[in-house]
């Protein structure tokens, strides 16, 4: 199997009416357009940027249809989350929707040492109705597991969220490197680590609101232009993704809806466990404000 999941990966969010009570499908499906019309590759519906465990199943085939509806050329992943069943059903729903693979959250369930949970992607990715691409946020598999799954021929892509980049470094030394497609799941702000060791596609939440951003990022990286990679981080990148990062990540989603709003499109609010900018946080979010019309700009 092949996906090309190469370049930005925007992940978008879930667009709301009436504060948060309705998916807006309009909505997400013109944030969704707008990033590939600018020249985003890959577009994630249902990731955590989505609020994703927080979606009821109605509202989640709400969100697959909404970016689904996108007409252009793009990569589409589907998330998915909760029991096998549950996510080999909506899998299959994403594949009639004409979506390219499917990125699997890692499961919920506390229990289970890393042979059991290798064996729970195992299954699902040889039962998927789409080719896999693996969530890794935490450090329950040990690199020899992540081989494994990495050698799969039904996994086609590894977004890496993981802060210990010498297991990464590793299994880009050996034929993992080569299996399948890694992706930078720490988004802009690690651009210069994942670089750093040939890895410079990545997964952007800011893509929702400023495509042109993520895509000069890209641009820089890839051209190892390191002066204009650190501007951007310093001016945009760096306040952004700090807020979002604070307290546990409360603000990640409310940042990029902040952004949404200043640019004239409103996408709701937020659901708990996230929460809204308090005045504080939106002030110093406003810092980006000015200066993010040039930043990043094509030269």
């Amino acid at each position: 199997m092949t996906t090309d999941l190469d370049g930005v990966t925007a992940v978008l969010i879930t667009a709301y009416r009436e504060g948060t009570a309705q998916v807006d499908e309009d909505t997400v499906t013109a944030i969704a357009a707008r990033a590939a019309a600018a020249g985003v590759p890959v577009l994630t519906a249902l990731g955590n940027t989505a609020e994703v465990q927080q979606l009821g199943p109605d509202e989640r085939l709400a969100v697959l249809r909404a970016v689904a509806a996108v007409d252009q050329p793009v990569t589409r992943i589907a998330g998915v989350c909760g029991g096998m069943p549950t996510m080999l059903s909506e899998i299959e729903t994403a594949r009639e929707l004409g979506y390219h693979a499917a990125m699997v959250h890692e499961p919920a369930d506390p229990f289970g040492d890393p042979d059991s949970l290798t064996s729970f992607y195992r299954q699902l990715a040889q039962t998927s109705a789409l080719p896999t691409v693996l969530y890794l946020r935490s450090t329950r598999l040990q690199p020899t597991h992540l081989a494994e799954l990495a050698a799969l021929p039904a996994v086609v892509g590894v977004k890496y969220a993981r802060n210990d980049l010498h297991t990464l470094a590793t299994l880009l030394a050996g034929p993992a490197g080569e299996q399948c497609t890694w992706i930078n799941g720490l988004a802009e702000s690690a651009v210069a680590s994942f670089g750093a060791l040939g890895v410079t596609s990545f997964t952007s939440g800011i893509a929702n609101a400023r495509p042109d951003i993520a895509l000069a990022v890209h641009r820089a990286v890839t051209d190892g232009d390191l002066g204009q990679l650190r501007d951007l981080v310093r001016d945009f990148v760096e306040p952004v993704e700090a807020l979002r990062a604070e307290h546990g990540g409360r603000y990640n989603v409310a940042t990029i809806k902040q952004l949404l709003r200043w640019q004239g499109i409103e996408a709701g609010g937020v659901r708990p466990p996230h929460a809204e900018l308090d005045e504080d946080a939106r002030s110093r979010l406003g810092v980006v404000r000015s200066t993010a019309t040039t930043a990043g700009s094509p030269r």
